[in-house]
């Protein structure tokens, strides 16, 4: 698992390669509790997960995508979802999570996704 990090206006994206399973997701959780602790002070106001180069997914993975989803919404951090295709957007339609994650197709709707969830709009999960 590698994760390349990008900032674009005030939207922090994380790009995940390889699989996301029990053995490779620690850089991931890592990462993620990273800039919340941060308070993603690099000028990041959400999070954006980028799927595209995930070529497997196991349930421990999964996990870590809910717990990254749930950690942001009780922080009021916006966090969307990129490149979801083929067997990881299977994954997320059997397990109803694709009713729960906002799920974008291309980074730029997901970023402006992102940026569009404010105070008003995205209060956190008390």
């Amino acid at each position: 698992m590698t994760i390349a990090e990008h900032i674009d206006d005030t939207i922090v994206t994380l790009e995940l390669s390889g699989r996301l399973t029990g053995d490779t997701l620690e850089p991931f959780q890592q990462t993620v509790a990273r800039r919340l602790k941060e308070g993603l002070k690099d000028g990041g106001c959400g999070l954006i997960i980028d799927l595209l180069n995930v070529d497997y997914i196991d349930s421990e993975g999964l996990g870590s995508l809910i717990q990254a989803y749930t950690s942001c919404r009780k922080r009021g951090v916006p966090i969307v979802f990129v490149h979801v295709f083929g067997r990881n957007l299977q994954l997320l339609k059997t397990t109803k999570l694709l009713t729960v994650f906002d799920v974008y197709a291309s980074r730029h709707e997901a970023q402006r996704a992102a940026a569009s969830m404010t105070s008003a709009a995205f209060s956190p999960i008390m």
